[in-house]
């Protein structure tokens, strides 16, 4: 971890494009915002609305069986697992049996997804710089997440230990995998944007 200053291109302000035969049909279609259900075991949840609410259309707290994130109709098809950079360490070793265990859990889900807080750099520089005293070797981290993945199916979506910009994944991770199904079950078929397709 450097003390470099970074600056990042902000998050866009709009809603998603929904693009029918060249017109943005995000109100003909009354397409809704999704409402984020947040699991009360949480601490200190993401802020998606209070920092998105272009894309999150509000937020609940309630008690998830899996996965620290859903959205309010998808809560059998979708969750996003949040990890902080502490949380892959205790993962890795104390926590080994009862995460693995949550893997298997958030597997049987259709969209799944574990949100690292950190970059794949912030693992390979050490945990020191971040306070966290640890005999961790980072090796040992991200084998184990990439076991994860390979065995599980579940993506490690790797974002950042600036809580904005992990808000900003987590938020248009959401919405994004939202809009699709809403899309699909309303008949528009799931795609985006029909000109090319995505």
């Amino acid at each position: 971890m450097s003390d470099r200053d970074y600056s990042f291109v902000p998050p866009t302000r709009s809603r998603l494009r929904v693009m029918r035969d060249g017109h943005n049909i995000i109100r003909s279609a009354r397409i809704p915002k999704p409402v984020v259900l947040v699991d009360s075991r949480e601490r200190e949840p993401l802020p998606l609305f209070e920092n998105h609410p272009n894309w999150i259309g509000g937020e609940r707290r309630v008690a998830l069986k899996t996965g620290d994130y859903t959205v309010e109709g998808m809560e059998s098809l979708l969750a996003l697992e949040r990890k902080s950079l502490a949380d892959l360490v205790a993962c890795t070793v104390t926590h080994r049996k009862r995460f693995l265990a949550a893997c298997s859990r958030l597997a049987r889900l259709r969209w799944k997804a574990i949100l690292v807080e950190a970059t794949f750099e912030d693992i390979k520089g050490g945990f020191e710089p971040f306070g966290i005293p640890t005999e961790v070797h980072p090796n040992a981290v991200c084998g184990t997440f990439d076991a994860i993945e390979a065995k599980f199916g579940i993506p490690i979506i790797y974002s950042s230990s600036i809580q904005d910009l992990a808000t900003e994944r987590a938020a248009s991770w959401l919405s994004k995998h939202f809009t699709y199904w809403w899309l699909e079950k309303q008949g528009y078929g799931r795609v985006l944007i029909d000109s090319n397709g995505l």
